[in-house]
């Protein structure tokens, strides 16, 4: 009896060694990789607005003869608001193949990448651009970009760098920036426009909206009497040459 106590008291101090040296050696390999790894400025993947333009636009000449079906616009004199954005990526310049212990990393000509992010190793910072394993990532020199000699891999948000330098099969391969624009035009900021709404109950109809609040039009109906020959209009004068249900004829005036 006295000897099985003494082995199953052995068993467990054994078991509390073996559990505490595992322990102690994840412990020796965190702050290993958290003294050889990089901390990383992860890049906003969302547009920059570099610039706005507001932009007028007016639908009606003067002293001319024109014609608004109902519902078309009779007269329209509005401006909207043009936001310019920006996006930096980057871009494989030539064909490149890198290999090491991982699977080969293949690019082609003018693939473009999103960059993750930026890290500084000796002084001289470094794109991190995306493989095709998740988390891996090759090094890109901001200014030449000329890769670093090995691959490296995010994780929890540092950089840590594989040991074994890569072979790459194009010597001139490298990377290079690309700035990528696109514009949006907003609704109407201001301004008003008209459109013919018909005949009903003798009297001429049309739509009056009032783009002064940016958020949202706001709508006024317009009537007057079916002799009417000249009606003004927000400041604009308008005479009626011939008035149906289904069209207008009309002229704005100087």
């Amino acid at each position: 009896m006295k000897k099985a106590i003494l082995l199953c008291t052995l068993w467990g101090l054994g078991a509390c060694v073996y559990a505490g040296e595992m322990d102690i050696w994840s412990s020796r390999r965190a702050m290993f990789d958290n003294f050889n790894s990089y901390g990383i400025d992860y890049h906003s993947i969302s547009n920059n607005l570099v610039k706005t333009e507001y932009v007028n636009e007016r639908s009606f000449k003067a002293g001319e003869v024109l014609t608004a079906y109902k519902g078309d616009s009779v007269l329209s004199d509005k401006t909207f608001s043009r936001q310019f954005y920006v996006t930096k990526k980057i871009r494989a310049v030539g064909n490149g193949v890198l290999s090491n212990v991982s699977s080969p990393y293949i690019y082609k000509n003018n693939q473009t990448f999103d960059i993750i992010g930026n890290v500084n190793i000796d002084g001289v910072q470094y794109n991190l651009v995306p493989t095709e394993l998740e988390n891996f990532v090759v090094l890109a020199d901001t200014k030449t970009g000329q890769l670093y000699p090995q691959t490296g891999m995010i994780k929890n948000d540092r950089l840590i760098l594989l040991r074994q330098d890569f072979l790459l099969d194009n010597k001139s391969f490298h990377f290079a920036p690309v700035f990528i624009t696109k514009s949006e035009q907003t609704k109407p900021v201001k301004g008003f426009e008209i459109k013919y709404d018909g005949v009903r109950l003798d009297r001429i109809w049309f739509i009056y909206y009032d783009y002064s609040n940016s958020e949202k039009a706001k709508l006024e109906e317009l009537s007057y009497p079916i002799q009417t020959k000249n009606i003004d209009i927000n400041d604009v004068k308008i005479r009626l040459l011939s008035v149906g249900d289904k069209k207008i004829d009309y002229m704005i005036m100087e």
